[in-house]
């Protein structure tokens, strides 16, 4: 991408390996993997890898006039950072007895986000979609999982957000080697939209 003259990278993949990695990390938590008196560990890579990464990136797309990767990572990189604020410093001030309704309606917030973001995506490639139809399961399940509360919904809401984290390393994984090898390695299945308007499905290699 180039503005005013100044030439810079494609920070898709940043973003997303950003995103992938956090996600992942949680998830083996809420899937109840790994023991959950470790979970502080989570929160400085959220604060600063999928928050403070999606964000910078959020602002080159910004600056490159791409308003879709702008909303995305612009609206998930403050969803770690916020996630990690109130685990750190707001937690206390929230009765124990209203945290899971709290965090339900924050986690929902987030699900009604991700799921316009998966109609968006709609025409763009269908690993994408796949990936932000899987987060707004995931939200939904999670959020569930504090309101009611359900161990069981979190524990599945933990599972799915290792499918979507694991599909999103192999899109950004896609977007390096393109660059590397400088040609579509790994598919994403790219929307090629017709002179009519109209779209065809086409199981193109990354871009």
């Amino acid at each position: 991408m180039s503005v005013r003259g100044i030439t810079m990278a494609d920070g898709t993949g940043w973003a997303v390996t950003a995103f992938s990695t956090t996600s992942f990390m949680l998830g083996l938590y809420n899937a109840g993997l790994v023991d959950p008196k470790g979970l502080a560990a989570v929160l400085p890579v959220a604060f600063f890898f999928g928050g403070l990464m999606q964000i910078l990136v959020a602002i080159l797309e910004i600056l490159s006039g791409n308003p879709f990767g702008a909303t995305v990572f612009g609206s998930y990189g403050p969803f770690w950072v916020i996630l990690g604020a109130i685990n750190v410093w707001f937690a206390r001030d929230i009765p124990a007895s209203a945290m899971g309704s709290a965090m339900a309606v924050f986690l929902a917030m987030w699900a009604v986000i991700s799921f316009y973001f998966t109609i968006a995506s709609l025409r763009t490639n269908r690993v994408l979609t796949v990936i932000l139809a899987l987060i707004t399961l995931a939200l939904i399940l999670l959020s569930l999982g504090s309101g009611l509360p359900s161990v069981l919904m979190t524990r599945i809401g933990g599972w799915v957000t290792l499918v979507f984290a694991t599909l999103g390393w192999y899109y950004a994984f896609a977007h390096l080697l393109q660059f590397t090898y400088g040609r579509d390695v790994l598919p994403l299945g790219v929307v090629l939209r017709t002179t009519d308007g109209g779209d065809r499905g086409h199981s193109a290699e990354a871009r």
